[in-house]
């Protein structure tokens, strides 16, 4: 739910309040919460706001209202999933913070979601995104067929929704359509993208009819954590399709533990240390079978998936170490030329931080 609020009086500006009248009451409580919570207002986080019940209004410092906002500006007040009270202006969209890179394809999804007058680019940005992250995707769209298809593999179809804002209903679904996909398309896995599901009816049809639903933001998750820690195709299909919800958020993506972590790094450490070797001994393209025979020659035995988990994740950007062509890696370069350069990102990244 969004509340519209208009910033109508100078009162609100110079003493730092959000203000409505009584009758309204029942709206503005939808949004804030009882006790105490945070706003982020703009950007900043403010903690510890409280609403004032009888005058009908909630304290913001007046330096951020003076700072950012007049009689002319409508604010769009709504809550997060974890109970933060997200305002901004309205025609101004707002960056989240997150704990994962800022992908090129992340911005597109985020922004795409919200064209509402062609879609079709949102179907396309959704393909890139998933080819990302290690499917086969293609474009289908058009009359009466899915807008993406995922291989014979996994036999994945899923149509995208945009909306310019709030989220989508039901009667922007059908499902009749998405049951006679199913059936032409053989599919395992049936779902639908979009930045937000209302409540209800909504959910019920989709579980009855064992689609899925997927807010963009889980997916925006998946290329974030892909890009520091690799999933398998088939981890992201346990995911997305495999937990008997219908509807996924991004609380149901398990962010990569700290120890995941720390054993990436492990092996990509050895993992860039035997390329040097390979480089000498005239190896320049191998699979992940023959990486896993030299480490265990080293005496460094790690499974399969984790070796493949580290060249994927240095074959992914901003590294590129690796290129990959059907089974096999290559390196694009000198190794040695390559870790310098990405010494120097990362000198570049740590001078960000400061």
């Amino acid at each position: 739910m969004e509340i519209e609020h208009s910033i109508d009086d100078k009162t609100q500006i110079r003493y730092g309040l959000i203000q409505w009248r009584g009758r309204d009451d029942e709206k503005y409580r939808q949004i804030f919460p009882d006790g105490k919570f945070t706003i982020d207002f703009l950007g900043e986080k403010l903690p510890n706001r409280k609403v004032d019940l009888e005058r009908h209004r909630v304290s913001i410092p007046p330096r951020k209202m003076k700072a950012e906002l007049d009689r002319k500006d409508i604010l769009v007040i709504s809550k997060s999933r974890d109970g933060t009270v997200v305002v901004r202006k309205k025609g101004v969209g707002f960056k989240r913070k997150t704990q994962g890179p800022d992908l090129p394809i992340v911005t597109k999804l985020r922004e795409l979601q919200r064209n509402s007058k062609d879609p079709t680019l949102f179907e396309k940005a959704l393909v890139e995104a998933f080819n990302t992250l290690e499917f086969s995707a293609r474009h289908i769209g058009g009359r009466d067929e899915p807008d993406i298809f995922i291989n014979e593999k996994f036999n994945i179809i899923l149509d995208s929704k945009t909306t310019k804002e709030g989220v989508i209903s039901e009667r922007y679904i059908n499902f009749d359509a998405m049951e006679r996909y199913k059936e032409k398309y053989n599919a395992i896995h049936i779902g639908v993208i979009a930045p937000g599901f209302s409540e209800g009816y909504i959910r019920e049809t989709a579980k009855r009819k064992d689609i899925v639903l997927i807010e963009t933001e889980t997916i925006c998750k998946l290329l974030q954590n892909h890009a520091f820690y690799p999933y398998e195709p088939e981890r992201i299909v346990d995911i997305l399709f495999e937990s008997d919800k219908p509807i996924i958020t991004p609380r149901d993506v398990p962010t990569p533990t700290t120890g995941d972590q720390e054993k990436l790094i492990e092996i990509v450490a050895k993992v860039l240390s035997t390329l040097k070797n390979f480089e000498k001994s005239g190896i320049t393209s191998f699979p992940s079978t023959t990486m896993q025979v030299a480490l265990v020659g080293q005496g460094q035995i790690y499974k399969t998936d984790e070796i493949e988990n580290a060249l994927r994740f240095l074959s992914t950007a901003p590294f590129c170490v690796l290129q990959k062509q059907k089974e096999k890696y290559s390196l694009i370069g000198n190794i040695e030329s390559i870790l310098k350069k990405i010494g120097l990102l990362l000198q570049a990244f740590n001078q960000i931080g400061r």
